[in-house]
């Protein structure tokens, strides 16, 4: 299992140090930071990358950001997030499957055949209530079958399942034409039970027609709570605890976080200019005093700070990124930003004017933040001067991009969101200056840390979900534009917290690695890995089915085609959420961020008024762009030992 993640908290510990990590001789258990063990996470390339075509889009695209864009997304999303987070439960085991585009198709077709009235052009006139089982019995054989080939006969998955493609393909149209003479079955409303079945697998919930006055009031409350919890999750799990706890910090904690509320009451209550200015102020002393306090109550002292000191390791990453800085703000004033003139292809004059002000900002924005990595190594006191210059810098570019837009989104809640972004950089800094470093494991620590990251995770996915859920009376009076949220996203959902879990927390997880990694060698130590692998082609298989079943009613009538060749989208989803294709390595979330990155994709270039024939160009310089970024954060996060 060479390509695993060894993560520190399963380091045992010297008895007789209690909270530090053995064996220093060994690289393989050389204590890992939070932020490395972050960026080790198969997953994390991909949630960058979806975060940065997010705020590209909601650039230049009017629908992101909205409710109905949002709906949107994860509509599209749903189908191929099911399948993609199913194949990298398989890619991860080691195998691929060719046939799970077309068994889609065929679990759809095959449903509706079974119901569809006998007769004339008709299918075999049985109940919802047996068709639906009964398929499901099918998928799972077709994955039983495909396992169970590659077992017996030893041969590349990639071959016995390209066979099964051609014969689902073929299933398709043959029976599709000889049963009903045409290649488009319908439908599923004629099969009895369909009333109950119909909410489950194509339900709607309208926003507009769901008020909740209180719904910015809860949001507000859940996502400022959540951000604060994870702020306190990272300092748990960055800073040393110390044995003579404060309490006088404690105090000073309270005071801080009652005055970031007192200001954030401000910020809420005044529209006037001044009194955005003193709400803002004020958040950002509370802040700054508060997490002070929790550093004097809870953590360590730093010991020696070291001096200033400006390495050529140090120099070359800062003055880059300051240079990028300005190249951005150059581009930036350089073209009209309301100019819609095509300049050349794919580009108009403000189209060219964001794309290269983002991409300088993110390179120099990017740089200083290795300038700051490579700083720390040098001494506590330089790695504090970089951090504060690379907070100066963001707020810099808010004020920029307040005075030079035009529009509200960029005039408001991308500079606020900017400002918030430099004040905690800010204060990380101020705490990373004051209180000391944790460089041994400590694992009460990373527990407490691991809950307050579950809580603030909990808390800001609750914000969002009432944010997009639910309208205002204003918003209805303001003609709100529609946005409905289908069951296919809950099934999505639901899917991809099932096997984050099972993938993390149960045995068949650990065994989907250990086949992945070396199929021999898991099953000298005991893993059953053929039917481990047989039972990860019937996972692929089921997922099929579900989304059989949720196109069915979704579409009430199928094409022949439907699902064929969009296998290799799976499979991209899977390698750009960081899945290997060698197996061993992925995550199931990093699927689901894969096809959310797709999807992204797929509606964010027409709304931006590109031509949507580009798209295919577009997928494949996001699967070279994810991989190479995958590997080389990989590669950088296991080189760095402490």
């Amino acid at each position: 299992m060479s390509d695993t993640v060894i993560d520190s908290t399963s380091v045992p510990d010297d008895p007789a140090t209690p909270g530090t990590s053995s064996a220093p001789g060994d690289e393989r258990l050389a204590y890992r930071g939070v932020f490395q063990r972050v960026f080790v996470r198969p997953e994390i390339g991909a949630i960058i990358g979806a975060l940065a075509i997010w705020v590209f889009f909601w650039a230049v695209a009017g629908s992101f950001g909205t409710a109905n864009g949002f709906a949107g997304v994860l509509d599209v999303s749903a189908t191929l997030g099911i399948m993609a987070v199913a194949v990298s439960m398989l890619m991860i085991g080691g195998e691929f499957d060719l046939s799970s585009g077309a068994a889609t198709g065929t679990m759809g077709i095959l449903v509706i055949l079974i119901v569809k009235e006998t007769g004339d052009l008709g299918g075999f006139g049985l109940s919802l209530w047996i068709g639906i089982p009964l398929s499901f019995l099918i998928a799972m054989g077709i994955g039983f079958s495909n396992g169970w080939m590659v077992e017996k006969t030893a041969l590349p998955s990639f071959i016995v399942t390209l066979g099964t493609f051609f014969v689902l393909k073929g299933a398709k149209l043959g029976f599709s034409k000889l049963i009903v003479d045409q290649i488009q079955v319908g439908r599923t409303d004629e099969g009895h039970g369909y009333d109950f079945w119909q909410p489950i697998f194509s339900g709607e919930w309208d926003r507009t027609l769901h008020q909740f006055e209180g719904r910015d009031t809860v949001y507000s409350i859940a996502v400022i709570g959540g951000l604060c919890l994870l702020v306190l999750a990272v300092c748990e799990m960055y800073f040393s605890d110390r044995d003579d706890k404060k309490p006088a910090g404690m105090i000073q904690f309270v005071v801080g976080v009652g005055g970031a509320v007192a200001g954030a009451v401000i910020l809420h209550t005044t529209d006037s200019v001044s009194g955005n200015w003193l709400g803002a102020i004020v958040i950002g002393a509370g802040t700054i005093v508060g997490l002070i306090g929790l550093g004097i109550w809870r953590f360590r002292p730093a010991g020696d700070r070291g001096s200033v000191l400006f390495t050529t390791e140090v120099v070359r990453p800062l003055a880059g990124g300051v240079v990028a800085l300005g190249l951005s703000v150059v581009a930036a004033r350089l073209f009209d930003s309301s100019d819609a003139t095509d300049l050349f292809f794919p580009f108009t004059e403000q189209g060219l004017r964001a794309t290269l002000f983002g991409l300088f900002a993110g390179a120099g924005l990017t740089m200083l933040i290795v300038a700051g990595a490579h700083a720390k190594r040098v001494s506590i006191m330089t790695k504090t001067i970089i951090s504060m210059i690379t907070a100066v810098a963001i707020v810099g570019l808010a004020f920029f991009v307040r005075a030079e837009s035009e529009s509200v989104k960029f005039r408001s809640e991308a500079f606020s969101v900017m400002l918030v972004i430099a004040m905690l950089v800010a204060a990380w800094a101020i705490m990373g200056l004051f209180f000391e470093e944790r460089l041994s494991t400590d694992h009460s620590a990373d527990k407490r840390g691991t809950l307050l990251v579950v809580a603030g995770l909990v808390f800001i996915l609750i914000g969002f979900t009432c944010k997009l859920l639910f309208t205002t009376n204003d918003e209805v009076l303001a003609g709100v534009s529609p946005a409905k949220f289908s069951m296919r996203i809950l099934w999505f959902v639901s899917f991809t917290a099932v096997m984050v879990y099972v993938l993390g927390r149960t045995r068949f997880g650990s065994w989907t690695f250990a086949v992945g990694g070396n199929k021999d060698a898991a099953r000298q130590v005991g893993v059953p890995a053929a039917r481990t692998k047989t039972q990860l082609f019937m996972l692929v298989s089921g997922a099929a089915w579900l989304v059989g079943m949720l196109l069915a009613f979704r579409l009430n009538t199928i094409q022949a085609g439907t699902g064929d060749g969009l296998e290799f989208q799976y499979i991209i989803a899977a390698v750009v959420g960081g899945t290997l294709l060698t197996g061993g390595y992925g995550t199931a979330l990093g699927g689901a961020i894969g096809a959310i990155i797709m999807s992204m994709s797929q509606l964010g270039i027409p709304a931006s008024r590109w031509n949507s024939d580009w798209f295919f160009l577009f997928l494949g310089v996001i699967l070279l762009g994810a991989v190479i970024a995958n590997r080389s954060i990989r590669n950088k996060a296991e080189g760095i030992r402490r």
